[in-house]
């Protein structure tokens, strides 16, 4: 499942749903980490037919295609030759064929290293998949997911408030694959029944308390005044529905809860 709610996640869930529906090509262009060969997998799971398995190919120098499966995942595209580019149609058979690629096709290193008729051939159906920066209000979704799929000798319900700010407030480079490594250390690397801000790795916390400290007094004054005002407005256009104003803020309900009692907004 391609899990969220944010606007940039919605959209590629409705390309996902157009995609199943037709045996056409797909294009993925995506950040590494971004979830590619996820939504490979679901287009082969729900759009595949009778195909009983995905063939995933993971490009390196030495790959030389061949016949390729029923339906076949090949990623990075842009690790392929441009002449191996040039022989993907003919290898595909009746077969359907999904490509990752981390180049956008119109950006300059695309059109020096993407074989632009590929690329228009494979664009039947293309998605851009964001970066988990671009859609950072599904990162209590995902991360809680990533808690629950990992094994772990203790019940583990949640992430603490402190630990989830710190969490939102990292750039991740990696994207989801970043955080799923992040989540699946700070289980195994913690005692209590949620995931601690002290259970993350040491780079993100230490980034974290950097960017508090360089807040002055009057800054982190004007900040809170900014927020008191803000979930105000939340409250009011969601007619006191919590569960929405957390939604309209981008914060996870708890952490909302949180701040209305720090804020004495209750």
């Amino acid at each position: 499942m391609y899990m969220g709610h944010a606007p940039a996640t919605r959209k590629v869930q409705a390309m996902i749903h157009r995609a199943v529906r037709t045996n056409l090509p797909v294009l993925l262009v995506g950040q590494r980490g971004t979830g590619k060969e996820t939504v490979a997998r679901i287009l082969h799971h729900f759009g595949g037919g009778e195909v009983p398995n995905i063939e995933v190919i993971k490009v390196t120098e030495d790959t030389r295609l061949v016949n390729l499966g029923a339906f076949t995942y090949l990623s990075p595209l842009e690790d392929l030759s441009l002449e191996e580019q040039s022989r993907l149609p003919a290898l595909t058979g009746l077969g359907r064929l999904v490509i990752g690629t981390r180049l956008k096709p119109e950006s300059e290193e695309g059109r020096r290293r993407l074989h632009p008729q590929i690329t228009r051939w494979a664009s039947g159906v293309r998605i851009d998949l964001a970066s988990l920066a671009e859609r950072i209000e599904d990162l209590e979704q995902l991360a809680l997911s990533i808690i629950q799929a990992t094994p772990s000798r203790r019940p583990i319900g949640g992430i603490a408030d402190n630990a989830l700010d710190c969490l939102r407030s990292y750039p991740w480079p990696g994207n989801v694959s970043e955080l799923e490594a992040v989540i699946t250390q700070a289980v195994h690397n913690g005692a209590t029944e949620q995931v601690e801000l002290r259970d993350l790795p040491p780079n993100l916390r230490l980034r974290d308390a950097h960017q508090v400290r360089a807040e002055s007094p009057e800054r982190q004054l004007c900040l809170e005044q900014a927020e008191k005002q803000a979930i105000r407005r939340a409250l009011q256009y969601s007619r006191g529905n919590k569960r929405k104003a957390a939604r309209l803020l981008h914060i996870g309900k708890t952490t909302l809860y949180r701040k209305l009692k720090a804020y004495d907004l209750e």
